[in-house]
């Protein structure tokens, strides 16, 4: 089913909307946020929407560049010819002049189509020639995926702005104390462990010991995640006191790294999450590398198995504690209260 999901409401001049059409998951559609604001930034006061899947929805109101966003759940393997013209007549009764396809499907291309949208942005492939009628080239010369998917907006004049969410501190202050009693009293540490790929899973014992390590120093470790994390979660808490959070809805998971003072995960989709809402953070990579799958925000420190080596159970607990101590000498990822021991 396809519905409009209304976000937050934005001082925006009149003009013509723009639609960006995201693709695959959470932090894919993270990602595209990046180009979201390559729009914003070169179309001032044109309101931009987004396309999405759901739980990605969820989020959208922490984007200040995005007015609202749309959700296409047609099952993956299924065609949905209803579901699609019922979203192509949504789409056009909102008068979009200019639509960025980031997927290179030809089935994402066919709702903009369908919807009439003047200028549908993509880049070439699947022989969707007729449906994308601004044709991008030259995917394969950008470094990473976020600066490919910002290409489609054409060269860029700078640097590809990072994504970034935005969370109104009352809200931020209602969850703490509808959840915590007020705001954390100590450090924290957020943990995740999932991925959508089990090759990208660090071992849930390594977080377990990671986590062991913090609390020894007095502070709280919270475990997040969706439903598919809750095993993990209840490996590590065998092993060391933490505080489950995995299978709460994507817009708390925002809340709880918000107020963490620290994140630790996989590359995964709660990483691309961490890094656009700014907490310091620590990703753990392999078989992928963080020069093409990681998120571009400053705040995240990649971790990558040692040389010769790709799979990410070759990353010891030691090597993330180093990580960690090489975040808190900058600046920007300072966490404070926390001190290692140099056992």
């Amino acid at each position: 089913m396809s519905f409009v999901v209304p976000a937050q409401e934005k001082n925006r001049q009149t003009k013509e909307p723009i639609l960006v059409a995201g693709y695959g998951g959470i932090g894919d559609h993270v990602r595209c946020f990046a180009l979201v604001r390559h729009v914003a930034a070169t179309h001032p006061g044109a309101p931009i929407d987004f396309l999405c899947r759901s739980p990605t929805d969820r989020v959208v109101r922490f984007v200040p560049e995005l007015r609202k966003a749309y959700v296409d759940d047609t099952p993956h393997g299924r065609f949905g010819l209803k579901e699609k013209l019922d979203l192509a007549g949504r789409l056009r009764r909102e008068g979009y002049r200019r639509v960025y396809v980031v997927s290179r499907t030809m089935k994402a291309a066919i709702v903009p189509f369908l919807a009439g949208i003047p200028e549908r942005v993509g880049w070439f492939g699947e022989g969707r020639a007729l449906l994308i009628n601004r044709i991008r080239t030259g995917e394969r010369g950008y470094p990473g995926e976020t600066e490919k998917i910002c290409g489609l907006a054409g060269p860029a004049s700078g640097t590809c702005l990072p994504p970034r969410l935005v969370v109104p501190p009352q809200e931020l202050h209602a969850w703490q104390d509808r959840t915590l009693g007020g705001a954390p009293r100590g450090p924290v540490l957020a943990l995740a462990p999932g991925a959508y790929n089990p090759h990208r899973l660090w071992p849930p014992a390594y977080f377990a010991d990671l986590a062991r390590r913090f609390v020894e120093q007095g502070w709280e470790v919270w475990v997040l995640g969706g439903p598919q994390e809750r095993q993990a979660a209840a490996e590590i808490a065998a092993h060391v006191p933490v505080r489950d959070f995995t299978g709460v809805p994507l817009e708390e998971a925002v809340l709880q790294i918000r107020s963490a003072s620290l994140f630790v995960g996989n590359d995964s989709g709660m990483l691309h999450l961490a890094g656009a809402i700014g907490t310091p953070s620590v990703g753990l990579f392999g078989p992928t590398t963080a020069e093409v799958s990681g998120p571009r925000n400053p705040n995240v420190h990649a971790v990558r198995p040692p040389t010769g080596h790709v799979s990410v159970d070759k990353i010891t607990v030691d090597g993330v504690e180093k990580a960690i101590r090489a975040c808190t000498s900058q600046s920007q990822l300072s966490i404070g209260a926390f001190s290692f021991s140099e056992q």
